[in-house]
């Protein structure tokens, strides 16, 4: 269940933002929100822009690529002006579905480990991209012209995209897209430019009762983190997708580093008093 958000706990995002900046803005500006390619996708999508088939592959491997693998292993070497991949597109072809339908699963996972991305679910994954994932890409457009149009049908019965995730993700649906789960679904509609969370499991334990206590369970589910997330962007008035970046960035390595799983900083949070694992901790 989700608890109350009242304004001086939702006070606790720009606590942590300001953490943020202060400690990337002079080493590491690149990986503060406002250079993120989400966010470029967010601004392209409300300008109107068309995202091609292409577009939609590009953001299905990024997807792919941030399970189970530190994102700041895979971002390595990010073009500064479309905050594209470059290793990553180089290895995919940039998306020429003439040449990347004549790669295997096996090629494409030997060229990711090659820069060092690669997982073991790696291999599983580029099987279910070329022979299941792009084909339904293609099968879609074809019967309604865009990947995006055939979308739109389920965002106008449902806003929240909660409809559309779990027409992607969920096992029983004829439209599910192989070895993405709920959080890689939002993952890669929001590299499609949807202003939405992505409930992994570094946003699913920062809000659970052990940690922020945003919510009152031990493990946050998905879609109780995607409400907390959004209600907390009403609050903040800041975007769903910036409001998630903020928190995940606090958790994650070679970004915030301080909420991490195994190796918590808890004498240098900012949220101390608000932490229920920090009052928890004998010192």
């Amino acid at each position: 269940m989700v608890n109350k958000i009242t304004e001086e706990k939702a006070s606790i995002i720009y606590i942590i933002e300001q953490h943020l900046r202060e400690e990337l803005l002079n080493q590491t500006p690149e990986k503060l929100w406002e250079e993120s390619f989400i966010k470029q996708q967010i601004e392209r999508r409300k300008n109107g822009e068309l995202f091609t088939t292409t577009n939609h592959i590009r953001a299905m491997v990024y997807s792919m690529l941030s399970s189970g693998m530190s994102w700041n292993k895979v971002t390595k070497d990010i073009n500064p002006d479309t905050k594209c991949i470059t290793s990553v597109d180089k290895i995919f072809c940039s998306y020429d579905l003439e040449q990347l339908l004549k790669l295997t699963p096996t090629q494409l996972r030997n060229s990711i480990k090659e820069i060092h991305c690669a997982t073991q679910s790696t291999l599983k994954q580029m099987e279910a991209l070329l022979t299941v994932n792009v084909p339904k890409f293609l099968s879609i457009e074809k019967t309604y012209g865009t990947i995006d149009t055939f979308y739109q049908k389920f965002i106008e019965i449902d806003n929240t995209l909660k409809t559309l995730i779990i027409l992607l993700s969920a096992t029983e649906s004829t439209s599910k897209l192989e070895q993405m789960n709920v959080a890689l679904v939002c993952e890669y509609l929001r590299n499609i430019g949807h202003d939405i969370p992505k409930p992994d499991r570094h946003i699913c334990r920062i809000l659970s009762s052990e940690y922020l206590a945003f919510s009152d369970k031990k493990e946050t589910t998905p879609f109780e983190a995607f409400d907390i997330i959004t209600e907390l962007s009403k609050m903040t008035g800041k975007s769903a997708a910036e409001v998630d970046y903020i928190l995940w960035s606090y958790c994650a390595d070679g970004y915030g580093e301080i909420c991490t799983k195994k190796t918590p900083k808890c004498n240098e949070c900012v949220t101390k008093k608000d932490c229920h694992k920090r009052n928890d901790l004998k010192f």
